[in-house]
């Protein structure tokens, strides 16, 4: 019943998905696969105790689905592998052979983009019916026989010198698959996959008897039912075959053509550069004002204010010390975000050392500073990196043996007060005082 209402919802599923698919490439399709695999190693406890290993053969797969159109496919998927699995455990008079019979619901994702290849990856489960064919022979003494040779201690058949399992189970399963398919036309694929099964455990009931003849296994003594458990049943199959999807290819219907775009209107350009469709809707032109010696603007020059008479000339000293000045100060500016000297900051700092040389220099005060277009934290460090290649620039040009301190003043006092996110060029810069002693070196 359980695996009646299984199949039953998987069936109400594929019905359903064509309602949850988009409209552009979807529809049913069938497939039918044929390869080679094999069964895993397997593990047998109980009555019948051993291990068997499974040789290739032939697998074959039939699938019925949906593609959904958004690159996934649901799809009903029934395969049968046949596997001679030996002798168990490699013992004389002994053979077993299984067959798996599964039916699952795979969802698929294929991944498109790649011309007509289009790998794909997908995993499935529902339910594999198992049968297993196995028996073990040996004499009454409870030793099997090895294609006539000497005899060795039994190891497959537990209590009994004759086990016989011929029975089926079925399970619950599960699959992953890895394919690749190849796009015919645009409804036939050349599919090509590799999938891994795994069933798990399963439970088999078979005869055990007392062989009263060892040379005929065809008579025997005493019988009872016996109990084997398979671990770890599963297989690896490699499958190709054809994919073939119902109906053309869906195309959604081409976007409507956009409305034509309005006739242009003819604009004309006023004397501030506005544009208006009628010259007299212009503004009017304000009269050109002319500049007076105050700064002052009117329309006549006639009508300035009248100069006041010039100063009195202040007297000159006939000489005076240069170093008696007490400092030069000089200021260097930088490009933006940049701690670096440029030609022209360069120059203004060999021309202030080469005055300042000319002295006993006292100390050196160099202040960094940074506009207000970054971060305060970052315009620090921008600030201090300025001040540090102002030190760097003087000592190069031959400033020796004076005392230099550096600050780093950040965006704080400004040369020019802005708002925060500013780029100011008079702001990014380094003021560089040297102090000087006085000296006989004299201004003319």
């Amino acid at each position: 019943m359980k695996k009646q209402a299984l199949m039953l919802g998987v069936s109400g599923l594929l019905f359903l998905v064509p309602a949850l698919a988009q409209a552009n490439d979807s529809g049913w399709y069938i497939r039918g696969n044929v390869g080679y695999g094999n069964i895993t190693d397997t593990n047998l406890t109980g009555d019948l105790l051993g291990s068997t290993e499974g040789e290739g053969n032939l697998a074959e797969s039939l699938g019925l689905g949906y593609q959904l159109g958004n690159n996934w496919r649901i799809e009903l998927d029934g395969s049968q592998l046949w596997n001679d699995t030996g002798a168990i455990s490699q013992a004389g008079n002994t053979s077993s052979d299984m067959r798996l019979t599964s039916g699952m619901v795979n969802a698929i994702y294929d991944f498109s983009g790649m011309g007509n290849w289009e790998p794909y990856l997908g995993a499935g489960a529902g339910i594999t019916k198992a049968k297993l064919s196995a028996q073990a022979h040996s004499s009454p003494s409870g030793r099997l026989f090895v294609n006539g040779g000497a005899p060795i201690n039994s190891i497959a058949c537990q209590s009994w010198n004759s086990c016989t399992v011929s029975d089926s189970d079925t399970a619950f399963a599960y699959q992953l698959i890895a394919g690749l398919g190849y796009k015919l036309s645009d409804n036939l694929t050349w599919d090509t996959h590799y999938r891994y099964l795994n069933v798990g455990d399963l439970k088999f009931t078979g005869t055990g008897a007392n062989l009263t003849n060892p040379v005929s296994a065809g008579t025997f003594g005493p019988s009872s039912a016996i109990n084997t458990t398979a671990t770890g049943v599963g297989s690896h199959v490699v499958m190709t075959g054809l994919r073939y999807r119902f109906g053309g290819t869906t195309h959604l219907p081409p976007p409507p053509p956009p409305p034509p775009p309005p006739p242009p209107v003819k604009k004309i350009t006023c004397w501030d550069g506005s544009m208006v469709q009628d010259a007299g809707d212009c503004p009017v032109k304000p009269p050109k004002m002319k500049p007076c010696w105050d700064g002052s603007q009117v329309e006549v020059t006639a009508t300035c204010p009248t100069p006041p008479p010039p100063p009195p000339p202040t007297p000159q000293p006939q000489q005076q010390s240069y170093c008696d000045t007490g400092a030069t100060s000089f200021v260097v500016y930088f490009p933006w975000d940049k701690a670096y000297l440029t030609d022209q900051a360069k120059a203004v700092v060999q021309n202030a050392v080469d005055l300042a040389r000319q002295c006993s220099i006292g100390d050196v005060t160099i202040e960094g500073y940074a506009d207000r277009s970054g971060s305060a934290k970052y315009n620090i460090g921008l600030s201090a990196r300025r001040a540090k290649n102002v030190e760097a620039e003087l000592k190069t040009d031959g400033l020796s043996g004076a005392q230099i301190s550096k600050i780093a003043k950040g965006e704080s006092d400004p040369a020019i007060p802005t708002p925060d996110g500013v780029r100011e060029p008079l702001n990014r810069r380094a003021e560089v005082v040297i102090r000087l002693s006085p000296a006989s070196n004299f201004i003319q």
